[in-house]
């Protein structure tokens, strides 16, 4: 299994100037490939392949006045047109955007170093190529130990230059994960997602929103837009920003591990909706909160994490009435607005909390999709488990309905991530 492991770097004078030029480098090379493969196509209706893009590179070389791309590392080079090629069958076959040329205003930048272009780690030195060899890094000291132990099986290595100046590196590693997680205190749990707590689970537990320091952000925007274009004070006002920016998100990818953890540590089946994050941003008013949530990178997390640790995620409609519907009675209360955060049933006169409300309803659902595949399997057993018989996309996959109509509508309420 792929594991990335990122660490910061500390090169010295001589090795940020090769830093820089090599960033620079492999974006004038991934640039000029793409208007080459544009040109062709557009003057002659012809698609270039990698054999041809990589002659091109060699020509480039030697071209009068472009002899000092052959000061960079070939293979990181090459790397780049690999990148390219990525680009393209993303577009092609993902429906991603086309490709865009890379910006050297843009002060994030980055390369990649194939594994022949990794020499090794000693300690906390890390060495790449003949040029970036034994530079000093940082991270934490079980990350270092596995770095160490397993340097034979990296994959690759990118390097990212950030927006506030520092250097990073994501080591990317092909390793076995051995942590096992201690059988969890409930089979199955529905949580809600919202933007006053940011998760009420079934279970009654609730993790909070983030608050941004807005005020201090819109006083550094407002620095920052009152210094003279190109001046030094205002590459200091730049970084100043960048740095807040980044503290900003360090403090949020350490939150949603936090919860990710918490939720795969105590839950078996984790049940959540499938939400039109697209669509809800259309909504002006919210738009802030909702992007300052970072939903699609809670997602990301619990998927790849649920996959190491053996849990199983459920993902239902995202047209699922989960806060309209009562938990005791299923009445469905049509008039709810977005300002009631607390409702009375009208028919069985629970009073009911808005989020914990949802969450209990989008565990019922996902109990009830689970009956239906244990039904289909033939499973009578009240100790059935998902880890006797499969993911849960192969009990969809393998055993069909017997109703076309039926099918169809359960795997529209029942996907898993991926």
């Amino acid at each position: 299994m792929l594991k990335a492991i990122k660490i910061r770097i500390y090169p010295n004078d001589e090795q940020i100037n090769y830093i820089k030029n090599l960033l620079g480098t492999s974006r004038f090379v991934y640039n000029n490939c793409l208007a080459y493969k544009i040109d062709k196509y557009n003057n002659e209706k012809y698609s270039v392949n990698f054999a041809e893009t990589s002659r091109y590179l060699t020509s480039l070389k030697s071209k009068e006045g472009l002899s000092w791309i052959r000061n960079s590392h070939s293979k990181v080079l090459g790397q780049s047109l690999i990148n390219l090629e990525y680009a393209y069958k993303n577009f092609f076959k993902n429906g991603s955007g086309f490709p865009k040329f890379k910006s050297k205003h843009d002060n994030r930048q980055s390369c990649r170093f194939p594994s022949d272009a990794f020499i090794g780690i000693k300690g906390n030195k890390i060495s790449l190529i003949k040029q970036l060899k034994e530079i000093h890094f940082k991270c934490s000291k079980r990350d270092e130990k596995i770095l160490n132990k397993y340097q034979d099986s990296v994959r690759s290595v990118t390097l990212t230059k950030t927006k506030s100046g520092k250097y990073y590196l994501s080591v990317l590693m092909n390793l076995e994960i051995s942590k096992k997680l201690d059988k969890p205190i409930n089979s199955i749990i529905g949580i809600d997602l919202g933007i006053k707590s940011f998760i009420v689970d079934s279970k009654g537990n609730e993790f909070k929103t983030i608050k941004v320091n807005r005020k201090k952000l819109e006083k550094l925007h407002r620095q920052l837009s009152r210094k003279q274009k190109n001046s030094k004070n205002r590459e200091k006002s730049r970084i100043k920003l960048a740095k807040l920016y980044e503290k900003i998100n360090n403090i949020k990818e350490y939150y949603l591990h936090q919860i990710v953890n918490q939720l795969l540590n105590e839950n078996q089946i984790i049940v959540i909706e499938d939400l039109n994050i697209k669509g809800m941003l259309k909504n002006h008013k919210l738009a802030r909160s909702i992007q300052e949530l970072s939903i699609n990178r809670f997602e990301t997390i619990l998927k790849y994490k649920s996959e190491w640790y053996g849990r199983d995620i459920i993902k239902i409609d995202r047209f699922f009435p989960s806060s309209k519907l009562c938990s005791d009675c299923g009445f469905r209360y049509q008039e709810l607005s977005l300002l009631e955060r607390e409702w009375i049933c009208p028919k069985c006169g629970t009073k009911h909390n808005r989020d914990f409300n949802a969450a209990n309803n989008i565990e019922k659902e996902g109990q009830r999709i689970l009956d239906i595949k244990e039904k289909q399997i033939g499973l009578s057993s009240p100790e059935f488990t998902l880890a006797e018989i499969g993911s849960v996309d192969d009990i969809v996959r393998n055993n069909a309905l017997k109703s076309t109509q039926s099918l169809k509508q359960e795997k529209n309420v029942f996907n898993r991530f991926g």
